[in-house]
């Protein structure tokens, strides 16, 4: 009984050495994704504020400055806002290039350095 379980000593270290790197990988996915989802959602909460911003001024002059203050953690030179009025609707659309914290991994999967987000609300006028 005593050889067998010597012969099984160095199993456990085996198997965490083979696990270890897909391990890191999700653990990198997990990140990286939870960080374009926070993005994404601070892009969705700016267009929503920068209509209601025009509902209520009545114009769309200050929208942009609305924007850029509710994305104060986002690049600014990576970001878009795009206003426009229609007959009896406002649409603001926010753009926003995510770079990732390894632009090299994301050229290889998906052959471009940056994802572009973008989130657009559109509000009836009164």
């Amino acid at each position: 009984m005593r050889k067998r379980d010597a012969s099984r000593r160095g199993i456990a270290a085996v198997e965490f050495g083979l696990l270890l790197p897909l391990m890191v990988l999700l653990l990198f996915f997990l990140v990286e994704g939870a960080s374009a989802m926070h993005a994404y959602s601070t892009l969705v909460e700016a267009s929503r504020e920068g209509a209601r911003k025009a509902l209520v001024d009545g114009d769309t002059a200050n929208v942009a400055a609305m924007v850029e203050a509710l994305t104060t953690d986002l690049d600014r030179d990576s970001l878009t806002t795009a206003v426009s009025e229609g007959p009896d609707t406002v649409t603001v659309e926010v753009s926003y290039d995510y770079h990732p914290f390894n632009e090299n991994i994301l050229e290889i999967l998906v052959g471009s350095e940056t994802i572009q987000l973008a989130a657009r609300t559109t509000m009836p006028l009164p």
